[in-house]
């Protein structure tokens, strides 16, 4: 007697899992080597940094809504992938912007990030919200087609949502701690 293995659903959904993450690292890399040469490797590094902690707190989500981990939601998330980074890409491009302007003499660098950050929030907000929309009517979709693909409006927007949060919340932070700003110029405050 013996017996032949047809279907291996752990083996396949491990070479899913794996290749999500090689996709992960492949993305994550190929942004910073895209954002070096204009931004600097500092502020790459940020958006570096940005990009697992939006996956993290996506699948935190996930799983705190008892959502499976199946193809079509590591689909969702690989389609995600470029989405994502746009966020904190804007915020830590507007930083790098406002650090070179001349009106930013002599203030702080914290001041400089706060206003950055608010001077492309109603803009970057309209934008991801108008993606996050896109997707959404995915879930309208009856029958089989609809079960197969209701991982993508439930996680897609999801991931918008927590990129922005990152953006405006971690990226600052992360560029306070990690881009160098030279405040030499602090002595002459403005009035």
């Amino acid at each position: 007697m013996g017996y032949i293995v047809t279907r291996n659903y752990g083996e396949r959904a491990n070479e899913a899992v794996n290749e999500l993450v090689h996709h992960l690292v492949l993305t994550i890399l190929i942004i910073a080597l895209i954002l070096i040469p204009f931004l600097g490797w500092r502020e790459s590094l940020v958006v570096t940094i940005a990009v697992p902690m939006i996956l993290a707190l996506t699948l935190f989500i996930a799983l705190m809504t008892d959502q499976t981990i199946n193809r079509i939601t590591l689909f969702a998330f690989l389609l995600s992938l470029g989405l994502i980074v746009d966020d904190a890409i804007i915020v830590i491009e507007n930083i790098h912007r406002r650090m070179h302007l001349p009106e930013s003499k002599g203030l702080k660098f914290s001041e400089i990030i706060i206003e950055a950050t608010d001077e492309i929030g109603p803009s970057t907000n309209i934008a991801t919200i108008a993606i996050m929309l896109t997707m959404i009517p995915m879930a309208f979709v009856g029958g089989m087609m609809g079960q197969f693909m209701k991982p993508i409006p439930l996680n897609v927007p999801v991931a918008l949502a927590v990129s922005l949060f990152v953006a405006y919340v971690f990226a600052p932070y992360l560029a306070r701690k990690l881009i160098k700003f030279d405040e030499s110029s602090e002595s002459e405050e403005k009035p």
